[in-house]
C-alpha cells in the first residue's frame, strides 16, 4: 500500500522527496486518518505543483486530528441519542425526521473514527482498520435502507428483507465497529479508559437487544418492557461513551499514545 501511495504523487515530487516520504511511511502502520491525508496531500501536489520547491510540509508529514475526530464523536453520540428518543415518541412510520438523526449521527461516529486512530494505529493496526471498515460499510448499508424506506415503505427490498432490517443491519454494524474502538482504547491508553469502557458496554448491551429485536424474540408485555429499558440503557451508555471519548480527545493537546 505504501509504494502505492507515494505513485499518487508527481513524479518530479517523487524524485526529489520519494524516498524520504517512503522511510517516514514506513516508521509505522497506516490507520485511516494517514491514508485519507496522504490521498489528499497527492491531489493537493498535482493541483499545485510548479516546480520542486512547491512540496509543502504537510506533504511529508502526518496531520493527527484529534479536534476533528474529537468533535465528531461529541457530535455523533449526540444525534444518535436524539435520534432513537425521537423514534421512541414518534409513533408515525415515517423515517424521517428521527432517521435522519441516527443516520447523520452515524456519519458523524464514522468521521470520528478516522480522526481518532491515527495515532491508535500504532499499536493495533488491524483491529482499527476492523472498527473503521466495519461502520463505513453500516453506514452505506443504512443509508440504503433509510431512502428506501421513504420510497418503497416495508416491501422486500434485497433477499427478502424489507428496508428496515437493512437499516438495522447498518446500524449493527457502527455498534460493532464502535465496539472494537472502545476495545483498542482502552488496550492504548491514548484516550479516557473509563469512556473507552463505558462505550465497549454500552456496545455490548445495545448490540445483544438490537439482535435480540432482529431474531423476534420479544413476545410477552414484561419482556418488551424489559428489551425497552435494555435498549435505553445501553443506547445511553453508547451515546455518553462517545461523547466522553470525544471531550477527552478535544482537551488532548497531543495524543497520549506517543509515550505508550
Amino acid at each position: 500500500m505504501r509504494r502505492l501511495l507515494i505513485r499518487l504523487y508527481p513524479a518530479a515530487w517523487r524524485s526529489r522527496y520519494g524516498d524520504e516520504f517512503e522511510a517516514l511511511l514506513e516508521e509505522r502502520p497506516l490507520g485511516p486518518f494517514d491514508v485519507a491525508d496522504v490521498l489528499l496531500a497527492a491531489i493537493d501536489a498535482h493541483a499545485s505543483l510548479r516546480g520542486l520547491g512547491a512540496a509543502s510540509h504537510r506533504q511529508r508529514s502526518f496531520t493527527m486530528s484529534l479536534r476533528l475526530g474529537g468533535s465528531a464523536a461529541i457530535l455523533g453520540g449526540a444525534l444518535i441519542l436524539a435520534g432513537f428518543a425521537g423514534s421512541s415518541r414518534d409513533g408515525s412510520d415515517s423515517p424521517f425526521p428521527a432517521g435522519a438523526l441516527i443516520l447523520a449521527g452515524t456519519a458523524a461516529l464514522l468521521i470520528a473514527l478516522i480522526g481518532l486512530s491515527s495515532f491508535q494505529a500504532r499499536r493495533h493496526p488491524r483491529l482499527i482498520w476492523t472498527a473503521f471498515a466495519i461502520p463505513a460499510i453500516g453506514t452505506v448499508v443504512s443509508c440504503v435502507g433509510l431512502v428506501a424506506m421513504a420510497i418503497v415503505g416495508d416491501r422486500p427490498l434485497v433477499a427478502g428483507l424489507s428496508p428496515w432490517y437493512i437499516w438495522i443491519i447498518g446500524l449493527i454494524a457502527t455498534v460493532v465497529g464502535s465496539a472494537a474502538f472502545a476495545v483498542a482504547t482502552y488496550h492504548t491508553h491514548a484516550l479516557s479508559r473509563p469512556a473507552a469502557g463505558l462505550l465497549a458496554g454500552g456496545s455490548g448491551l445495545l448490540l445483544a437487544v438490537l439482535v435480540v429485536g432482529m431474531s423476534g424474540l420479544s413476545g410477552m408485555a414484561a419482556t418488551d418492557a424489559l428489551a425497552q429499558a435494555l435498549t435505553f440503557a445501553g443506547l445511553l451508555a453508547f451515546s455518553a461513551g462517545w461523547i466522553a471519548l470525544g471531550w477527552a480527545a478535544v482537551r488532548l493537546d497531543r495524543p497520549a499514545a506517543a509515550t505508550a
